[in-house]
């Protein structure tokens, strides 16, 4: 069995209760013990904030282009700077970009919320902890707030009206090609990039 480190961390909670995943309660205790994996979290926190976010800017553009999945490319940057494990993460992250491209919840907030997870969350040794499910959901919950102050929704569709004036019904092929032509990539990056800093910044102030 892995090590795992157990520390204590203090959270200021922000913004008001989102649903599910994304839920956030200002009653939750602001002190809280997490177990995390061996990673590159500590490494990280001694660089400065700015070559993090450089690296991770670099990350996301890189797999944008590769893949034109906001979900992985989130993940994959985060796994890889963070030194995460979850390769099935990444596979099983593929049809996620707005939930199988229906408009609905950004592959922007599930790829995050997935490397968070990784962290703070629980597996099938500890199924059963509640205390540790209800201690993940204030990062996560952190996290949608700040993507929805940014964007106003973590929904697919409502970030395309921001983004393009509009939104696209991308299982619609000729919606798909219009939506490409819409410069898609450069505009998505763009909210990859700022969902990964978001993601990042809550881990390193951790």
């Amino acid at each position: 069995m892995r090590r795992k480190f157990i520390y204590n961390v203090s959270i200021a909670m922000v913004g008001s209760a989102t649903l599910g995943a994304c839920f956030n309660n200002k009653k939750e205790a602001n002190k809280i013990t997490l177990a995390q994996p061996e990673n590159k979290i500590s490494e990280n926190k001694k660089m400065p904030r700015d070559l993090v976010m450089k690296l991770l800017d670099q990350k996301v553009n890189s797999y944008m282009e590769i893949s034109y999945n906001c979900a992985q490319s989130s993940f994959l940057a985060l796994k890889e700077q963070f030194g995460l494990k979850g390769d099935d993460v990444l596979k099983a992250l593929t049809p996620l970009t707005g939930i199988a491209e229906r408009g609905e919840t950004c592959g922007a907030v599930i790829g995050p919320l997935m490397a968070l997870g990784l962290i703070y969350g629980r597996d099938k040794n500890n199924l059963n902890d509640w205390k540790v499910y209800r201690e993940s959901l204030i990062p996560s919950g952190k996290f949608c707030t700040l993507f929805e102050k940014e964007y106003g929704s973590t929904m697919c569709h409502d970030i395309q009206n921001e983004k393009f004036g509009r939104c696209f019904i991308l299982t619609n092929p000729d919606e798909l090609k219009d939506f490409q032509k819409a410069d898609a990539t450069t505009q998505c990056s763009a909210v990859v990039r700022k969902a990964v800093q978001i993601a990042a910044n809550i881990i390193l102030d951790e």
